[in-house]
C-alpha cells in the first residue's frame, strides 16, 4: 500500500511540474507574441508613412517643377514634335 501511495504521490508531483513548466512556456509564447505584435504595428505605421511621403514624392505637379527648374526641361513646340508611325 505504501508503495502504490508514493508512485501515486510521484506521479502527482510529476504532474505538478509538467503543469508549472507548460505555464511558464505559455507566458514566454505570449510574451513574444505580444512583442512581435507590437513590431508589426510600429512596421505598418513606418509603411503607412512611406506611402504618403511616396505619393508627396511623384505628385505631378512636383515632378513637374523639377522638371522646369532644375532639369531645365519645357513642352516642345508644335515643330520639335515628330510623329513616327510603323
Amino acid at each position: 500500500m505504501k508503495f502504490l501511495f508514493g508512485i501515486l504521490a510521484l506521479a502527482v508531483f510529476a504532474s505538478a511540474l509538467a503543469v508549472v513548466d507548460t505555464a511558464q512556456q505559455d507566458r514566454d509564447v505570449t510574451r513574444a507574441l505580444s512583442t512581435h505584435r507590437q513590431a508589426i504595428e510600429k512596421l505598418n505605421v513606418t509603411y503607412a508613412e512611406l506611402q504618403l511621403e511616396q505619393g508627396a514624392l511623384a505628385a505631378q505637379g512636383r515632378v513637374d517643377q523639377i522638371a522646369q527648374t532644375r532639369l531645365n526641361m519645357h513642352v516642345p513646340s508644335a515643330d520639335q514634335i515628330t510623329m513616327v508611325f510603323r
